[in-house]
């Protein structure tokens, strides 16, 4: 008699599935896999927090199971050689993409996030990408996993009145760097404050307006401390819900480039809501006295931005020769 064979690949498959079942059951997370059309990602992880609350923080896993994945050793762990299409699938995907390789032998699993490995520009190795032994999943926190997906370990500020206390009482330690989380978000508040913009430039005219009210005799000064307190303001945004930053982008800059980010997001509802309660604060201070009427000029109020003409307009002949150049080659 004839039957239908299942062969071993299917089992593997499974089992390496079946892992992230497992994980997200035992760190009390979701885990939602593709019943149809799979053409690169086998399921989706949301993030639920330390309170039982799902945040609607999501990543995309691709499960790769079986001896032959390990076959390929790196440095760090193994390389895992993408087609092409998966390669461009993967790097253009909405969600973070983490590959999971599963050992069905020793039963563990590592992973990589590869879309943002893709996305990194200083990766010079195009062929694999490099799956770290380190990275093992049964022992990964979700917070380690989702960190491209700008899950913080801070935790979640309910009370927007307690919100605004740590913006104005988080300030930098530094006598030449004053400058507090409150200063950064009202001064970046853009596009009719529905925007928020974080650049260097924006920061360190912050701080020199700083030390001249304060008739300071240093001078602005940047160090280790100092760039991490800023990078934290950006971790505070996100961590709070207060804006839609791409932190995927900026951990390339933070961890790859070693600079700080420089992006403009919206705000989220929230984020206009303290906008809100930052106005009605002021008004209760004019009211009761204690600061100024100053008319259409308010704390939380937009500023502008744009490119500086003297950075490129040098280049406005060089562009039109380029231009000119290539339709008469064509």
């Amino acid at each position: 008699m004839q039957l239908p064979k299942v062969g071993l690949s299917y089992a593997q498959e499974r089992l390496g599935i079946n892992a992230l079942q497992n994980y997200a059951a035992n760190n009390s997370q979701i885990w939602r896999e593709t019943s149809t059309g799979d053409v690169g990602i086998d399921g989706n992880l949301e993030f639920v927090n330390s309170d039982g609350f799902a945040t609607g923080k999501v990543i995309a896993v691709q499960v790769k199971s079986g001896p032959s994945y390990f076959k390929h050793e790196s440095t760090n762990g193994w390389k895992f050689y993408p087609e092409e299409k998966h390669r461009t699938y993967w790097e253009s995907f909405p969600l973070p993409v983490i590959l999971v390789l599963h050992d069905p032998t020793a039963n563990q699993s590592y992973w990589a996030d590869v879309r943002q490995a893709l996305r990194t520009p200083a990766r010079t190795e195009k062929s694999f990408i490099e799956v770290p032994q380190y990275n093992l999943l049964q022992s990964t926190e979700p917070t380690q996993l989702f960190a491209t997906a700008g899950v913080q370990v801070e935790p979640f500020i309910v009370d927007l009145e307690q919100v605004l206390t740590a913006l104005l009482s988080t300030c930098s330690e530094d006598a030449g760097f004053p400058l507090s989380y409150f200063d950064l978000f009202t001064h970046g508040l853009t596009n009719i404050c529905r925007s928020i913009y974080y650049g260097m430039d924006m920061v360190c005219n912050a701080v020199e307006f700083n030390l001249f009210t304060k008739g300071s005799a240093f001078g602005m000064g940047m160090g280790y401390q100092e760039h991490n307190f800023l990078f934290n303001y950006v971790k505070f945004l996100l961590a709070q819900g207060l804006a839609q930053i791409d932190f995927a982008d900026c951990l390339i800059d933070w961890e790859e480039r070693e600079m700080q980010p420089h992006f403009v997001a919206p705000l989220t509802s929230r984020g206009r809501a303290l906008v809100k309660l930052i106005h009605q604060k002021e008004l209760e201070l004019v009211k009761a006295g204690m600061i100024p009427d100053a008319g259409f000029l308010h704390v939380a109020q937009e500023g502008f931005f744009g490119m500086q003409i003297e950075s490129y307009y040098k280049r406005f002949p060089r562009i039109e020769q380029f231009q000119a150049a290539l339709v008469t080659a064509k």
